[in-house]
């Protein structure tokens, strides 16, 4: 059959039938008075207001848009090409730039712990991020993130997608999304913002100092070399849609070639570190594992042995909508298997490390002036595992817990409010956790904090703002048995933060 202009556009009718409706409807909803966000913001001519509450927090516009797999479009494309051989080669390009560049920059200050040589300084820049997302063909499109680190000076993958997505209508008040994805972290295609790779406080400079962090925690953000092929649907169905069920299913095995964040801490070896590692908020001082002042603060606290086989990553979330309102409950797991060995090695026996996630998201729309509230909760419990004679624990087996609970509320989407409680808590695990001066002796992950943090966005494309984090318990220290000269409050960090995206 020959495949005409005409064929095309009644084909691409039939298949967004069913989404097109609902994408209409919500972008009639939603504020257009701003433009950021630059590359979804040109492909449909949607406000960033239309798919965020702020970036990167979604709407439900913004959830099916990305469900959608970054397709949809409301621009005039490139004339389709035919060549007279026999066949017709269709050419469809967007006529619009899918670049799109993140400027972040940062003065961070940490009360009294000499966490490293450039805590206390303007960064900037920061970070810088290139872009490349949007449809790339019909029903197929992408999430391509490449980050620079002004601390480390390298550039790698962040956390990316490829998808193949495609709507199906199945009745009245029905929609069924189906889609297939690779992807280089955990959790990137996720449409919550409880979800590790998208989870509050969502700008997290180097200096940042923080507890222990889960298996699944630490890949976010592709901060372990992981590459990843899986499926997600979405199912709607009831009056106006308002029942959302989402599920999704992905394998995961050592990446080799995609590198791996710039963001993501030392992981250390037996290669002596350079300036730039002992500069790091994450170095851990002395030994292959890391026995100096900020062992497990926010580093890969497995040793640094490559992902052992495939690990599995399964997700199920319910959403409901009602006026104004959206309700989300969810839980995740995944199942990894870690190389007990220094250095970037694949050999030797394996640590076994097992993700559990109860999560829940509460959201508040008032569309009419431009006011919005999120509520997030999500609690990950990890179950640890080592190898008979590890170098890496104490222990032969652990567990990890990590509460983050937080809220965000934004004036007219220009002034916003943000707070939040953190806890990790576990086993006691000296090897694993490390001691030194400035952590308890115990090998303790106890850390707790909170933060409160204020934003101005005086335009979608910007954003400044101020964030304070108070410290009650750092790994085991608490404010009032302090290790050598330190307490907890030497932890506490002052954080003024810019962002422009064009």
């Amino acid at each position: 059959m020959r495949i005409t202009n005409e064929n095309l556009r009644k084909r691409r009718g039939r298949v967004w039938k069913a989404a097109g409706a609902t994408l209409a409807i919500g972008a009639a909803l939603y504020s257009v008075s701003a433009e950021a966000l630059p590359t979804f913001a040109r492909q449909t001519g949607w406000s960033c207001a239309t798919c965020h509450t702020s970036y990167p927090q979604l709407t439900p516009m913004g959830r099916m848009f990305k469900l959608l797999g970054y397709t949809t479009y409301n621009v005039q494309r490139q004339q389709k090409v035919e060549a007279k051989l026999g066949k017709s080669v269709g050419l469809l390009l967007m006529r619009l730039s899918q670049f799109s560049v993140f400027v972040q920059g940062a003065y961070t200050n940490v009360n009294g712990a000499p966490v490293n040589s450039r805590s206390n300084t303007v960064k900037f820049p920061e970070q810088l991020s290139l872009f490349y997302s949007g449809e790339i063909t019909p029903h197929i499109g992408t999430f391509m993130h490449i980050t620079y680190n002004g601390t480390s000076g390298g550039m790698a993958f962040d956390d990316s997608s490829i998808v193949w997505s495609h709507p199906w209508s199945v009745g009245s008040n029905k929609m069924l999304i189906t889609a297939v994805d690779v992807n280089n972290t955990p959790s990137q295609t996720d449409i919550y913002n409880t979800s590790p790779d998208w989870v509050a406080p969502f700008y997290n400079p180097d200096a940042t100092p923080g507890g222990p962090s889960t298996f699944i925690q630490q890949a976010a953000g592709a901060g372990l070399p992981l590459v990843g092929v899986g499926t997600y649907e979405a199912y709607l169905f009831g009056p106006n849609k308002a029942n959302w069920i989402y599920f999704e299913a992905d394998a995961y095995a050592a990446g080799y070639g995609t590198g791996s964040n710039p963001n993501a801490g030392y992981i250390p070896g037996p290669t002596p570190p350079t300036d730039s590692q002992t500069d790091s908020p994450t170095y851990n001082g002395t030994g292959p594992y890391g026995t100096g002042p900020l062992a497990g603060a926010g580093n890969f606290p497995y040793g640094a042995g490559r992902l052992s086989g495939v690990a599995p990553y399964v997700r199920l979330a319910y959403q409901h909508d009602w006026g104004n309102w959206n309700w989300e409950v969810g839980t995740f797991g995944m199942w990894s298997r870690v190389y007990d060995a220094p250095g970037d090695i694949k050999t030797g026996q394996t640590d076994r490390f097992a993700d559990y996630d109860l999560d829940t998201q509460l959201q508040w729309l008032d569309i009419a002036n431009n006011n919005n509230l999120t509520v997030h909760a999500s609690w990950i419990h990890e179950d640890q595992t080592f190898a008979p004679g590890t170098a890496l624990s104490s222990a032969s087996s652990g567990h990890l817990n990590s509460l983050n609970v937080n809220a965000e509320y934004w004036y007219h989407d220009h002034y916003g409010a943000e707070a939040g409680y953190q806890n990790v808590w576990g086993s006691a695990n000296p090897g694993l956790y490390g001691t030194g001066s400035m952590i308890s002796a115990n090998g303790s992950p106890d850390t707790t904090d909170e933060w409160v943090e204020a934003s101005y966005l005086p335009w979608w494309n910007t954003r400044f703002a101020i964030r304070y984090t108070i410290f009650n318990k750092y790994q085991g220290l608490g404010g009032n048995s302090p290790v050598g000269t330190y307490d907890a409050s030497a932890f506490n960090t002052l954080q003024l933060l810019a962002w422009l995206a064009f």
